[in-house]
């Protein structure tokens, strides 16, 4: 796998968790606070890499990659210029703990 170059992280995107919030009747909507911010490689999927994609879990739409950190889970979502994508799955590349990819669909 090649790693980016400095110059192809060039979106900001944020980590939101989601925290649920009592609605005062019974429900719980979670709320989605920004916890994290890096720059990003962001790369909608196409042709082969879709199909590939969509093998390993259901309307991947795109990927996105940033150098590694140890406080983003699954169940966190990515807020990129007005759009959310939520991750569907996180690979370390090449296990070598120096960038992050992260396979996500956009929310509707």
């Amino acid at each position: 796998m090649k790693y980016p170059s400095i110059g192809e992280l060039n979106r900001r995107i944020f980590f939101q968790q989601g925290i649920p919030t009592d609605d005062g009747y019974g429900g719980k909507p979670m709320t989605w606070v920004n916890c994290g911010e890096a720059w990003a490689k962001i790369e909608p999927l196409t042709g082969r890499e879709y199909f590939f994609a969509h093998q390993i879990q259901a309307e991947v739409t795109h990927r996105i990659t940033t150098r590694f950190r140890q406080d983003v889970k699954e169940d966190m979502r990515i807020s990129a210029g007005g759009r959310i994508l939520e991750i569907e799955s996180i690979i370390d590349i090449d296990e070598a703990h120096q960038f992050l990819q992260f396979f996500c669909r956009e929310a509707k």
